[in-house]
């Protein structure tokens, strides 16, 4: 697969060489992505990556102003921190040098997605633009307006916040976007909860169980996400299982729903395509969450 991405790649490169004049590479962004999400094979799209992001920078830096190349990037920006994320968790000897190292590659890509896909947001639809900056009530008002040919970007910038939030999650600062980042996935879900697997009740699930009940959290709120994402997946979507047990039922000390959410993904036998990385990430995920329950509970 990598292989056949790169010649892709080059091809492309020399046409554009040849023929010396901008070209769209919309179909080729979508492509690109789509080809990430579809691999069963997370250590190559790992190695892969890099040059990818690579070659959409300079693609942006010729067309700053392609709302679908930013948006692809981000995309492909939060995959990889997913992926970083994925190699520290399956590997709980790795160095404390080395760990450093990739969390903080993983909070210069986060902060970058997060740029970007808001620049994407802001081309897409002018009244979207800067909400990052606006104040609670202004945010509410400028999203009241969203309609179904924005969600792509919508959840972008949502998925986009989220990843950044947690990657910061240390940060009072950080913590404190959270309202405006539940607006959003709300008014993704409100627009059409199947968007993207049920991903904005998947992410409203890790939002509102980050924290205890005793600081703000709302636990119970997020487990009627989770369970919104699998019943409207028809359990499709594994990753929402295993966050379930990761945020939910760890913040609740509920073992015996962590261990059949767990033991379900692993013996998952499900494939589908266009989520089949996030799906074997979510097997790899739930293996690393069954061997830190002995300890956990």
């Amino acid at each position: 697969m990598k292989q056949s991405l790169n010649k892709l790649i080059y091809l492309i490169l020399i046409i554009q060489l040849l023929t010396g004049c901008s070209i769209s590479f919309d179909s080729f962004s979508k492509s690109l992505s789509q080809s990430v999400r579809s691999s069963n094979d997370p250590e190559t799209i790992t190695q892969a990556l890099p040059s990818y992001l690579i070659l959409l920078d300079g693609l942006i830096e010729d067309n700053p102003d392609d709302e679908v190349l930013l948006n692809t990037s981000s995309k492909l920006l939060i995959a990889y921190v997913g992926l970083l994320e994925a190699r520290l968790e399956s590997n709980p000897d790795i160095s404390e040098t080395e760990r450093e190292l990739i969390e903080q590659q993983q909070k210069k890509l986060s902060d970058k997605a997060l740029d970007r896909s808001a620049i994407a947001m802001c081309l897409h639809k002018q009244e979207l633009c800067n909400l990052r900056n606006s104040s609670y009530v202004e945010f509410e008002t400028k999203l009241k307006i969203a309609s179904i040919e924005d969600i792509e970007y919508l959840y972008g910038l949502g998925s986009a916040w989220i990843s950044w939030l947690q990657i910061n999650a240390e940060d009072w600062n950080a913590i404190a976007q959270m309202p405006q980042i539940k607006l959003i996935m709300e008014t993704v879900i409100n627009i059409d909860e199947n968007y993207e697997y049920a991903g904005g009740h998947m992410y409203l699930g890790v939002i509102n169980s980050l924290l205890p009940v005793t600081m703000g959290g709302q636990p119970e709120k997020g487990k009627q996400h989770f369970e919104n994402a699998i019943r409207l997946t028809e359990g499709k979507n594994l990753m929402a299982k295993v966050l379930y047990a990761q945020y939910y039922s760890r913040i609740t000390y509920n073992e015996k729903l962590h261990t059949e959410l767990i033991e379900d993904v692993l013996n998952s036998t499900e494939i589908q395509l266009s989520i089949n990385l996030m799906n074997t990430l979510a097997k790899q995920k739930a293996e690393a969450l069954k061997q830190s329950a002995v300890e956990f509970f």
